[in-house]
C-alpha cells in the first residue's frame, strides 16, 4: 500500500530577500518580440564607421519599447536586442558595451518618458537623458578599446544616431499609444 506524505510545502527564501515575482507569459512573449525587432531593426541599416563601430537605427526600437511598454522593456529589449545585433553582425567585441549602453538608454528613457503622465516633453527629456547614457558609455568604452581620438570621432555620429532613433521611436510610440488608448469621441 502506498503512503502519501502530507508535508507542508513552503517556499524557502533567503532572509531579507523577497521571493521572485511571477512574470506572465504574455510579458515574456512581448519582450521576446521586442528584442527580436530591436535586433532586426538594428541590422536593417548598417553603415560601418572607420573607427570600428557602425551607424544604425536600432535606437528607434529602444525608445519605442521604453515609451510604449515601460522602462523594463526598454532596458531588457534595448540592451539584449542591440547586443545580439552586434554579435550577429561580427561586432562581438562591442556586445558587452552595447548591452550596458542601450540597456541604460532604455531604462532612463522609459523612466523619464512616463513622468507627468507620459507628456511629450517628458519623452523628449527621456531621449536626451537616455541618449546621453548611450553616448557616454560608448565614448568611455571606445576610449578604453581604441584610444581617445577614435572615441572622439564617433561622438557626433552617436549623437546623430540618438536623434534619428529618438525621433522615429517617439513617433512610433505616439502613433501606437493613440491606437491602444483611443480618445473618447465628443458628444
Amino acid at each position: 500500500m502506498a503512503s502519501v506524505s502530507m508535508e507542508s510545502k513552503t517556499t524557502q527564501t533567503t532572509v531579507g530577500v523577497p521571493p521572485a515575482k511571477f512574470v506572465p507569459p504574455r510579458t515574456v512573449a512581448l519582450y521576446a518580440v521586442l528584442t527580436a525587432l530591436t535586433t532586426a531593426v538594428t541590422m536593417i541599416l548598417v553603415i560601418p564607421l572607420p573607427t570600428r563601430g557602425y551607424f544604425n537605427v536600432g535606437d528607434a526600437m529602444v525608445f519605442f519599447s521604453a515609451f510604449t511598454f515601460g522602462w523594463r522593456a526598454g532596458m531588457i529589449c534595448g540592451g539584449i536586442g542591440s547586443a545580439l545585433a552586434d554579435l550577429l553582425l561580427g561586432f562581438g567585441f562591442f556586445a558587452p558595451i552595447t548591452l550596458v549602453a542601450k540597456g541604460s538608454e532604455g531604462l532612463v528613457a522609459g523612466v523619464l518618458g512616463r513622468a507627468y503622465g507620459g507628456a511629450t516633453w517628458a519623452k523628449v527629456l527621456g531621449i536626451w537623458a537616455g541618449g546621453s547614457c548611450m553616448v557616454t558609455t560608448y565614448f568611455v568604452g571606445e576610449w578604453i578599446l581604441f584610444g581617445f581620438g577614435n572615441a572622439a570621432l564617433e561622438l557626433p555620429l552617436n549623437v546623430g544616431q540618438v536623434l534619428l532613433g529618438g525621433l522615429i521611436g517617439l513617433a512610433l510610440s505616439q502613433a501606437i499609444s493613440r491606437y491602444r488608448n483611443p480618445r473618447p469621441k465628443a458628444t
